[in-house]
């Protein structure tokens, strides 16, 4: 049987004088600061990662009653592997069904589609060089400021596919979108500290659209909390007079 994994049931909130507001870190904030934390608070609630107040967004900072949580049905390992969903443009990392973390990320275009695919990680790197993907570019340097890579690169193996790879950025306000020639970018921080040093090779990585990873048991929910039915209250049975007050005319009654 698979894992039901609750990752965030009822999430830190607080009352406002506008009313519900739920709890979060970008509202206090301006200017590109604050849409990077709306893009990771986006994506710790499972929602499509726009750095904008949408409509979805609004629905969970400030409906009260919220559910955020994943379900993974048959995970592929019980060490830690990566679940990439394109149709948000998320990374989530897993340990066996348990999320343990999740991230705003950039993916390909429509033209250089990230591919969908069960892969795993081929080899990882510090400071690596950028090759400029066969001649397309001019290469770049290792520890380079102008390198596409930043300085992580995990290499992925998708069968009948080669070059891609899951990496930091050169331009962050760039996630959240489809920007890339197909790899997946992350923020510097999140891959430096949160991802890189969690994986291995040969770690699985899966990469598809909501429909793709639900076919593959892996589904990741974010939504109102359904109303729980109130009990029917039962109709308490109406007593039988045990000792009924016997009606007779007023003349029949003996007086004393």
């Amino acid at each position: 049987m698979g894992a039901l994994i609750l990752a965030l049931s009822l999430l830190p909130s607080f009352v406002s004088a506008k009313g519900f507001v739920r709890q979060n870190d970008f509202m206090n904030k301006s200017g590109s600061e604050r849409t990077h934390s709306l893009k990771k608070w986006q994506a710790r609630m499972n929602l499509p990662v726009t750095g904008g107040i949408n409509a979805k967004t609004k629905q969970a900072l400030y409906t009260e009653n919220y559910e955020v949580y994943d379900m993974v049905t048959n995970p592929p390992t019980s060490g830690n592997w990566i679940v990439v969903n394109k149709s948000r443009r998320t990374l989530t990392l897993y340990k066996g069904g348990q999320a343990l973390g999740k991230f705003p990320v950039t993916l390909g275009t429509g033209s250089t589609p990230t591919p969908s695919a069960k892969a795993r990680i081929h080899n990882m790197h510090k400071n690596p060089a950028w090759g400029g993907m066969g001649g397309k570019y001019t290469p770049v340097a290792s520890n380079d400021p102008k390198n596409p890579l930043g300085e992580r690169w995990m290499g992925l193996s998708i069968p009948g596919k080669s070059g891609y790879g899951i990496h930091g950025n050169i331009k962050p306000l760039q996630i959240g979108g489809y920007y890339s020639n197909g790899c997946i970018r992350m923020f510097n921080y999140d891959i430096e500290n949160e991802i890189f040093p969690k994986m291995k090779v040969g770690a699985p990585v899966w990469l598809g659209t909501d429909a793709e990873l639900e076919s593959w048991g892996v589904y990741q929910f974010s939504r109102p909390k359904k109303a729980e039915a109130k009990p029917v209250e039962k109709q308490k049975p109406i007593e039988e007079n045990r000792n009924p007050i016997e009606e007779a005319p007023a003349g029949d009654l003996l007086e004393f």
